[in-house]
């Protein structure tokens, strides 16, 4: 049987990257096409090498690991999610080959399709709520200042603006000193923050949570909120306190 190195590649590169697309749906997170296509190209050209005689050690299993681990940090970073996705990405890259060797096609086109239906189960069937969360791209401007972060879609946060009624996004305190040089302590006591700062077009907010009497969020109307896709003006409360995990920085509605 013959094997072509560019086929190899190519094969390895369209599994990979159907893969990884795969694994941030299942994990909650965006799509990430442009770096799931990176990862998925150096792993593929890892699998390249393999064939190359004078490279053939690459496929022991200490290597196979190292290259593992290079495309998990490619594709998801380094913080606290990397570990848990890529041990899905190994979960899902086991499925996969447990269903080539079921078909026992022989064929890349069996492959292909394979990697497919996995990428298409993890978008259509679970809808990227396996783990019961969904991770939105958010990018804010306000004053010819940005900040892109990623936000929670929680379906408990009922936060609205009192006098217009509409949903508002809630950011921290990252988010915060980057759009609006405030610190945690500027916005642990917004009503102070405001009349000691003088600040124009900023708006206090009410709010309430569980086992807690609430208290006010300094808010402020975006110039642009860029949200699923959507580029529009929307209200922006910030928070003094971190976001659990380090994974978000934002709460938006489940709406």
């Amino acid at each position: 049987m013959v094997v072509y190195l560019d086929g190899v590649i190519g094969l390895n590169f369209l599994v990979d990257w159907l893969l990884l697309l795969g694994v941030n749906r299942l994990s909650g997170y965006p799509p990430g096409m442009g770096r799931a296509a990176a990862a998925a190209f150096l792993g593929s050209g890892y699998s390249g090498l393999c064939l190359i005689p004078c490279f053939t050690f690459l496929a022991s299993a200490l290597w196979r690991v190292i290259s593992l681990g290079i495309v998990c940090m490619a594709a998801f970073g380094m913080d606290r999610s990397a570990f848990r996705r890529g041990t899905l990405f190994v979960l899902l890259s086991m499925a996969l080959g447990g269903l080539a060797i079921s078909l026992n096609s022989g064929h890349f086109m069996g492959l292909i399709l394979g990697a497919g239906a996995l990428a298409l189960l993890c978008r259509m069937g679970f809808c990227g709520q396996l783990v019961g969360r969904k991770l939105i791209p958010v990018k804010l401007q306000h004053k010819g200042k940005t900040a892109s972060f990623l936000a929670l879609r929680d379906t408990g946060n009922t936060l609205r603006d009192p006098v217009t009624g509409e949903p508002v996004l809630i950011a921290g305190p990252e988010v915060a000193e980057l759009l609006l040089k405030l610190t945690p302590d500027d916005l642990r006591d917004p009503v102070k923050t405001i009349a000691a700062k003088g600040l124009d077009g900023y708006r206090l907010i009410p709010y309430h949570t569980v086992g807690s009497k609430g208290g006010m969020l300094l808010a402020v109307r975006c110039d642009a909120v860029e949200m699923n896709g959507k580029v529009g003006r929307k209200m922006v409360a910030f928070t003094a306190e971190h976001f659990p995990g380090g994974e978000y920085d934002g709460l938006t509605g489940g709406v």
